[in-house]
């Protein structure tokens, strides 16, 4: 008896403490988040002292306050009428990160649908596996500049061929991760499902996905990071929106401060996008952190 009294006090007491030692996770949660401001803050003093002491030339990297300036023009700047084909840039940000965004979204989703898609049928046949793999990794292994030209002699100049190399980039990361992790799957999740009483042609729901969802997430976010990453190339096919396309036109009249910009809208829209696709996968994949 005195044992179990033992026991019972020790289990109320680490249920006393399970509030402190939530409260104390969160606070440690936010310090590391906190930690992760510091190298932004030391390399945007660095670049400010390196520019202040004319270290650097303006004509490479130009200084942080024109960089600031040349960002208020880009979203709040007053904006001029401008020629048919020609990319604005002074108050046209709003319309150019919206164009961009756009093209991701509109390519992504459809890498999606097909990257899943393909990857269930090879992860769950070898038939198709190894029928299709050698193409596919030949495929995989050209580069997205190679298909720049064929995609403008395919689709014309503009929209057409963004939106393709766009879906080409960001196609092969989730097709490969699906693929893959379907195909990794525990014969014994497979046998335990089938002693239960799981239909064969139900395993793919009730198993093999929610198995293979972890890397299946990981490849959706590699995925969407290609996908915007491949946005300035798509909008090197002419197209007189977005953000590639301001870049690309700042790069013709030697605009850098403008150039830099456009780096650090695609920073932080991309960064952005990662932190909404983690929030809304965390439930899918909950079970795998335990």
């Amino acid at each position: 008896m005195p044992v179990l009294t033992d026991l019972a006090a020790l289990a109320n007491a680490e249920r006393a403490d399970l509030p402190t030692a939530r409260v104390l996770s969160r606070g440690r949660r936010r310090w590391r988040r906190a930690l992760g401001v510091v190298v932004p803050l030391l390399l945007l003093g660095g670049w400010a002292l390196a520019s202040g002491l004319v270290w650097i030339s303006p004509g490479l990297l130009p200084a942080p306050w024109t960089v600031a300036e040349a960002g208020r023009d880009f979203f709040f700047g007053e904006r001029r009428t401008t020629l048919a084909g020609v990319v604005a840039f002074d108050g046209a940000g709003w319309g150019h990160v919206g164009a961009s965004i756009f093209r991701c979204l509109v390519s992504f989703s459809l890498a999606v649908v097909v990257g899943i898609s393909a990857g269930l049928a090879l992860g769950l046949s070898r038939w198709v596996a190894d029928f299709f793999d050698p193409v596919l990794n030949a495929l995989r292994a050209v580069p997205l500049y190679a298909w720049l030209p064929i995609s403008l002699v395919w689709f014309g100049i503009g929209e057409g061929a963004a939106r393709a190399l766009i879906f080409i980039g960001a196609l092969w990361p989730v097709l490969i991760a699906t693929a893959d992790s379907v195909a990794r799957v525990p014969r014994a999740h497979i046998e335990t499902a089938r002693m239960l009483g799981t239909p064969r042609q139900r395993l793919w729901r009730r198993v093999y996905v929610p198995s293979a969802l972890p890397e299946i997430v990981t490849g959706l976010r590699l995925s969407l990071t290609l996908a915007w990453m491949c946005v300035i190339v798509g909008e090197l096919t002419g197209t007189s929106t977005g953000v590639g396309a301001m870049m690309n036109a700042a790069r013709e009249t030697g605009r850098i401060e403008e150039i830099v910009v456009g780096m650090f809208v695609f920073a932080v829209v991309g960064y952005g996008a990662d932190l909404v696709l983690r929030m809304l996968t965390r439930r899918w994949v909950r079970w795998a952190d335990t």
